[in-house]
């Protein structure tokens, strides 16, 4: 399907949506000479954008109740549910990380970080940006439940702001974190409910990476502590990423195929074949260890 609901699902959402900013209008007297949305469909965006505004800043749980219960469009009731679920909306500034197949993601950095699978509901977000200009912090944004999904209302402000250096590694951290802790989400309310994570999985989350190992150093010996397992796991994560820096030091020297054994990222042994260098740690190793070192095949 994309990242942009069907057109049909579209035209629905325009036209209830619509209704409501008509609504708005009529309580607040924003704009002259609008009552209804046949009025509001003559106007253009940048008119309607202080009443869409509007919305969003008084009480906006209370104008969509009011809007549903007295209903001044006449809408039928299975349409009046769909908007009836707008108070489960999110306002507010995010970061658009990724363009997946199904979706763009939007982050709300904040503690705890969340990303939020969106579509868009009948402007295409290439109108509104490239994808290489990702990532970009759009504000003024409003994210709604739709049919199953979570959509934007077409309005938002784009921010000139350029991520680079550590803000760029934040934001990229920040949205792992959110994966990780509640998966993305994709539709509303958001449960707020962590996803299940195993030991192993949460072990190997915090050693993905030098940032997270650093971060979560605390969170890595408390799981490191539970069990003789997890302890592997953690030499294990961590040979594998020495291995990454040693590989290329290793081609600096033009070193032929061979194996090494790494251990708190050290080099312990070595040898032509992994049976030689696990016959090394079998003598080397505590009894209770030898299964701790990562063994790196280099072959350059």
């Amino acid at each position: 399907m994309g990242r942009q609901i069907e057109q049909a699902a579209g035209e629905r959402f325009i036209e209830l949506y619509g209704n409501l900013l008509a609504h708005v209008n009529t309580e607040y007297d924003i704009v002259n000479g609008i009552e209804t949305y046949d009025d509001l469909r003559e106007r253009e965006d940048a008119e309607l954008r202080p009443i869409r505004n509007c919305l969003y800043e008084e009480d906006t749980e209370q104008l969509i109740a009011d809007f549903v219960a007295e209903n001044p469009a006449d809408i039928p009731d299975d349409e009046l549910e769909a908007v009836e679920q707008w108070t489960d909306y999110v306002f507010g500034e995010f970061v658009v990380v990724r363009h997946l197949a199904e979706y763009a993601v939007f982050l709300d950095w904040e503690e705890p970080p969340q990303a939020f699978g969106v579509k868009a509901a009948h402007t295409p977000f290439s109108a509104h940006w490239k994808e290489k200009a990702l990532p970009l912090l759009v504000s003024q944004t409003a994210l709604l439940p739709f049919e199953g999904k979570i959509i934007i209302d077409g309005w938002l402000a784009i921010q000139p702001v350029v991520f680079g250096g550590s803000i760029s590694t934040d934001i990229d951290d920040a949205y792992e974190e959110a994966k990780h802790r509640f998966d993305i989400i994709e539709t509303l309310p958001a449960s707020g409910k962590e996803a299940e994570t195993s030991d192993t999985e949460q072990l190997s989350f915090y050693m993905k990476n030098k940032r997270n190992r650093e971060r979560y150093a605390n969170e890595i010996e408390t799981l490191t502590d539970k069990s003789p397992e997890l302890e592997r796991i953690y030499h294990e994560e961590l040979g594998k990423a020495r291995a990454r820096s040693l590989g290329r030091e290793l081609r600096d020297l033009n070193l032929n195929e061979a194996y090494f054994a790494i251990y708190d990222e050290r080099i312990i042994a070595s040898g032509i074949s992994e049976e030689q260098v696990q016959q090394i740690l079998d003598k080397i190793m505590p009894a209770d260890k030898g299964n701790h070192p990562y063994i790196y095949h280099f072959n350059p």
